[in-house]
């Protein structure tokens, strides 16, 4: 029973080493750099290795790392056993996170962290809204994670480009590790970002409907006609009043025609909308007003008579 418990829980693993960024580390190319400095692994020496095999240390290498002035923490795996004794090589960010400077030492202390079930993320710039899968390329830069501690601020390379996320949330605790689970991930408003201002359709302006004006039609030969001497032709007699055509009985309200709008600038595009449904509706309703009340007068509906006397 004794040794059982001592593989379940094995010696903690502490000690203190000097931290120093990637660019620190002598056998390191540009290449060597960006893998520290965009993921969440460092670089310790080999005496660490050896303690910890004699540890019987349990898979993966997680270590809290904390800065024993400030008291910050944060949470990584190890990449190499191929730093100088006596130091560490850490990310830029986890540098910036602990409030690190070059040779400051660090604690590091090996730990066992639950697997995450779910984080949130928050986007430190609004350039993230321009990735096309935003969850694909999370899903793939977190491979260079080993754990994730909460209120981190972490970064990553995509495409040439540098992003950072600050972890808001995460489950079952603070701090999980980030190998080989299934892990729910959903992203906050970038920092920065203004959420555009939406308005209702019933706040969107509406020009009014263009008002009806006054017509009046032509009419042809109106007027009288005119003599070869000068003198004006008087009216036919023959023509009653009722005939003549009286140019205001015929008048009345039209909607005007459609004016393009000669203001029109290149690259935008104005879609007015008045405030009647349809102007085939409106013309008809127009001139249903024009014609009034309709006659009762029918033809041919009295009685009939005739001249010549009954026998």
């Amino acid at each position: 029973m004794f040794f059982e418990n001592l593989l379940h829980h094995p010696t903690n693993f502490e000690c203190r080493l000097r931290a120093f960024p990637a660019v620190f580390f002598q056998n390191a190319d540009q290449k060597k750099i960006k893998e520290i400095n965009y993921g969440g692994k460092i670089l310790l020496p080999n005496s660490v290795l050896d303690q910890l095999v004699r540890l019987n240390i349990q898979y993966p290498m997680l270590f809290k790392l904390t800065n024993m002035t400030t008291q910050r923490v944060t949470h990584c795996g190890v990449l190499e056993f191929l730093a100088e004794e006596g130091k560490c090589f850490l990310p830029q960010w986890m540098m910036d996170q602990l409030h690190l400077s070059e040779g400051t030492h660090v604690s590091i202390q090996y730990v066992s962290l639950p697997s995450a079930t779910y984080a949130r993320f928050k986007p430190m710039s609004t350039d993230f809204l321009q990735v096309t899968n935003p969850r694909a390329m999370l899903e793939i830069e977190l491979r260079k994670f080993a754990c994730l501690t909460k209120n981190d601020i972490i970064a990553v390379e995509y495409n040439g480009q540098l992003f950072e996320f600050k972890v808001n949330e995460l489950k079952p605790k603070n701090a999980v590790t980030i190998i080989e689970c299934d892990m729910n991930v959903e992203f906050d408003a970038p920092e920065g970002y203004v959420e555009p201002d939406y308005k209702t359709k019933n706040e969107m302006f509406q020009p009014e409907a263009p008002a009806p004006k006054l017509v009046t039609p032509a009419n042809p030969f109106a007027e009288g006609g005119y003599r070869l001497d000068g003198k004006k032709k008087p009216r036919s007699p023959y023509v009653s009043e009722s005939q003549e055509v009286d140019p205001h009985a015929i008048e009345g309200l039209q909607l005007g025609p459609i004016v393009p709008d000669f203001d029109y600038k290149p690259g935008k595009l104005v879609f007015p909308r008045y405030n009647y449904k349809s102007r085939v509706v409106m013309e008809k309703e127009l001139a249903e007003k024009q014609a009034g009340p309709t006659s009762s007068f029918q033809s041919f509906s009295g009685a009939g008579y005739t001249i010549r006397s009954k026998r």
